[in-house]
């Protein structure tokens, strides 16, 4: 059997995400490479890419969510996507599903995602 190994990364701190609100994270050139939502004590992060034509969601930094907070949107083509499952119920890619990022939120308020990426050995 092959031992897996779990790469982290400190995103942000959820009080760096407004409540209810969304906000693009790891730029890279002109785009976000992932994408935060914040609800309450809760944060649920996503690739910043729409499975519908693979382009970044939003249509100005920041700006991932409908108008009433209650869905994520990607801009280009009017798809929406429910926060937490991340599925789209409306638009293009109606049926497929943006792609989750690992994320935990640790004591101090720090928002850790991460992947579990298998090792070349075997565990012993």
């Amino acid at each position: 059997m092959g031992a897996w190994r779990v790469m982290t990364k400190m995103l942000c701190r959820i009080s760096d995400l407004p409540d209810g609100g969304a906000r693009g994270l790891l730029r890279q050139g002109n785009d976000d490479q992932v994408f935060a939502v914040r609800q309450g004590d809760e944060v649920f992060v996503w690739r910043n890419d729409c499975p519908h034509d693979h382009r970044p969601l939003e249509y100005r930094q920041d700006q991932f969510l409908s108008g009433d907070g209650r869905h994520i949107v990607c801009y280009a083509h009017s798809a929406h996507f429910d926060i937490r499952s991340g599925h789209c119920f409306a638009g293009p890619c109606e049926g497929k599903a943006l792609i989750p990022v690992p994320t935990r939120i640790d004591n101090l308020g720090v928002v850790w995602i991460g992947d579990a990426l298998p090792t070349p050995f075997d565990s012993i």
